[in-house]
C-alpha cells in the first residue's frame, strides 16, 4: 500500500512538468504537431547559424567568394550533424521506451550513459575532423580559390563538435520525455548570440569567415550548458542529471548503441552520397539557359542559396519523422499497439500535409527565396546564379515529400528498436543508387547536367520508399506479436500473485 501511495505522488510530481508530454494517451492527431513544431523550429534555428554565417559574410565581409566557401561545407556539416543526431537516437528510443515503461531506475542510467558517450565522443570527432578537415576539402575538389576560407571555417567548426553533440544528445533525451519545448527554447538564447557575435566578429571586427564560425561554437557552447543545466534542474520531471551520477552503464551502453550505430551508419550513408554531389557539381563548368550563360561560380553561389532554403522547408518535413521515433518508443514501452498504428498514419498525414505547403511557396516564390542569400554585392552574376539555385530548387522542393516518406518509414521501425533494417535499406538505396549514378551514367555527356546531377535525389527516395513497404509489413507483424506475447504475460503473473 506504501508503494502505491508513493507512486501515485511520483506522478502528481510528474504532473507539474508541464513541457514533458504523455504520449500514450489522449489525442494523438493534435498531439503529433504540438510536438513535432517546437522540434522543427528548434531545427530552424539551428540552420540559421549557417545561413546568418552565410548572410553576414555577403553582406559585411568577403561577399560571395566567402558566402560560397561556407556553402561549400553544407554537404559535410550536414552529415556530421546527420550522424550526429542518428546516433542520439538510440538514447531517444531507449529512454522514451523506459518513459512507457516507468522506469526511472533504467531512465537515469541511460541519461547519464548518454552524456558520457556524448562529450567522450565529440572530442575523438573534433580532434580528428581539426586535423584532416583541408585533405577532405581537396578530396571534394573544392575550388581553390574558396579552399582556405572553407578550411578555416571547417576547422573551427570541429572545435566545437563537443558541445554539438552534448546540445544533439541532451535534446533528443528531452523529445524521448515528450519535451520538445525546452530544445526549442536553448537554440532560441543560443541562437540569438550567435547573431550578436556574428555582427561584432565580421561587421567591427573584420574577421570574415574565421568570425562566424567562432560566434557559431560561441553559440553551441551556450547550448551544450543549459542543455545540462535544464536536466539539473528537472527536479519534477521523469529523470534528471546529476554530476555524481556519471558512468557508463553497460547494459544501456549496448542497447543505445545497437539503436544509435545503424541509425549512425545510415546517417553516414545517406549523407556520402551527397558529399560525392556536391563534389560532381564542380565537374559541371557551365551551361546556357535562354541565352544566359551559367559559369561554375554562378552554379555554386545558387546551389548553395538553394540548399539553404531546402533545409528550412526540410526542418518542418523531417520534424514529424523525428517525432515519431518519441511517439513509438513510448507506446513501445506502454506495449500499446493502436497508439503504434495511429501514431505512424498520423505522422504520414501531418508529413505530407507540409510537402504540399512547401511546394506551393517553392513553387511560387522561387526568385524572392533565393536572393535573400544572392545578392547584388556579389562576385558572381546575380541573374545567373538565381536561375540555377531555381533549377535545383524546383527539383527538390517538388520531390521532398519522397524523403519525408523514407524518413517516417524509416523512424517507425527505429521506434520500434528496428534498426538495422532501416540502415541497411538506406545503404543500398540511397548510397547504392547514387554513387552507382554518379560513376557511370553521369559521366556520360547528356547526362552531365544540373538537372541530372539534383535529380538522383528523388530517383533514389522512390526506389527506397517502394521497398520499405514490404519490410515494414514483416517487422511490425513481429514486432507487434512480441509486445502481445508480454502483454498477456504481465497480464497472467499479476492474477498469479492476487
Amino acid at each position: 500500500m506504501d508503494e502505491l501511495n508513493n507512486n501515485d505522488k511520483a506522478v502528481t510530481k510528474n504532473k507539474k512538468n508541464r513541457f514533458e508530454l504523455d504520449l500514450t494517451s489522449g489525442n494523438l492527431f493534435w498531439k503529433m504537431p504540438l510536438f513535432a513544431l517546437p522540434l522543427a523550429l528548434t531545427t530552424t534555428l539551428q540552420l540559421l547559424y549557417t545561413t546568418i554565417d552565410l548572410w553576414t559574410v555577403s553582406t559585411y565581409g568577403g561577399g560571395n567568394n566567402s558566402m560560397s566557401a561556407i556553402g561549400s561545407n553544407s554537404s559535410l556539416i550536414s552529415l556530421i550533424i546527420t550522424v550526429l543526431v542518428s546516433l542520439a537516437t538510440g538514447s531517444n528510443v531507449i529512454l522514451s521506451c523506459a518513459k512507457g515503461e516507468n522506469n526511472k531506475d533504467k531512465a537515469k542510467k541511460v541519461l547519464h550513459t548518454s552524456f558520457l558517450i556524448a562529450t567522450i565522443g565529440g572530442v575523438l570527432v573534433g580532434l580528428i575532423g581539426y586535423f584532416i578537415s583541408k585533405y577532405l576539402l581537396i578530396m571534394m575538389n573544392t575550388p581553390n580559390s574558396i579552399l582556405d576560407n572553407a578550411n578555416t571555417y571547417l576547422q573551427v567548426y570541429f572545435i566545437g563538435l563537443p558541445f554539438l553533440m552534448i546540445y544533439n544528445f541532451g535534446s533528443q533525451m528531452m523529445r524521448a520525455l515528450g519535451d520538445s519545448k525546452k530544445p526549442f527554447i536553448i537554440l532560441l538564447i543560443s541562437g540569438l548570440i550567435n547573431v550578436l557575435f556574428d555582427i561584432i566578429f565580421v561587421k567591427f571586427l573584420n574577421m570574415d569567415v574565421f568570425g562566424v564560425a567562432l560566434a557559431t561554437v560561441i553559440s553551441e557552447a551556450v547550448s551544450a550548458i543549459m542543455t545540462i543545466i535544464f536536466f539539473m534542474f528537472n527536479k519534477h520531471g521523469f529523470v534528471c542529471f546529476r554530476f555524481r551520477d556519471l558512468k557508463i552503464d553497460s547494459l544501456s551502453f549496448k542497447e543505445i548503441l545497437k539503436i544509435g550505430l545503424p541509425a549512425g551508419i545510415q546517417g553516414l550513408a545517406f549523407s556520402i552520397p551527397n558529399v560525392l554531389i556536391q563534389s560532381s557539381l564542380y565537374s559541371i563548368s557551365s551551361y546556357e539557359v535562354n541565352g544566359q550563360l551559367i559559369t561554375q561560380e554562378d552554379i555554386i553561389a545558387g546551389s548553395s542559396a538553394s540548399q539553404q532554403i531546402e533545409n528550412y522547408m526540410f526542418a518542418f518535413i523531417d520534424a514529424f519523422a523525428i517525432s515519431l521515433c518519441s511517439f513509438v518508443g513510448q507506446n513501445y514501452g506502454a506495449k500499446n499497439i493502436k497508439n503504434i498504428k495511429k501514431s505512424y498514419w498520423y505522422c504520414m498525414i501531418w508529413m505530407l500535409a507540409f510537402s504540399a505547403l512547401f511546394m506551393l511557396i517553392g513553387g511560387l516564390l522561387p526568385y524572392p527565396l533565393l536572393s535573400i542569400f544572392i545578392t547584388t554585392n556579389s562576385d558572381v552574376s546575380q541573374t545567373g546564379a538565381l536561375i540555377a539555385g531555381k533549377d535545383r530548387l524546383y527539383i527538390m522542393t517538388f520531390t521532398y515529400f519522397l524523403d519525408g516518406i523514407m524518413d517516417v518509414d524509416g523512424n517507425y521501425l527505429r521506434g520500434m528498436k528496428k534498426s538495422t533494417t532501416p540502415a541497411l535499406l538506406t545503404l543500398i538505396g540511397c548510397t547504392g543508387t547514387r554513387i552507382l549514378f554518379l560513376y557511370t551514367i553521369f559521366n556520360i555527356p547528356f547526362f552531365h547536367t544540373v538537372f541530372w546531377l539534383y535529380s538522383t535525389y528523388p530517383i533514389s527516395w522512390i526506389l527506397v520508399s517502394l521497398i520499405f513497404i514490404p519490410c515494414i509489413l514483416k517487422e511490425q507483424k513481429d514486432v507487434f506479436l512480441h509486445l502481445e506475447n508480454k502483454f498477456e504475460y504481465k497480464i497472467l503473473t499479476s492474477k498469479l500473485k492476487v
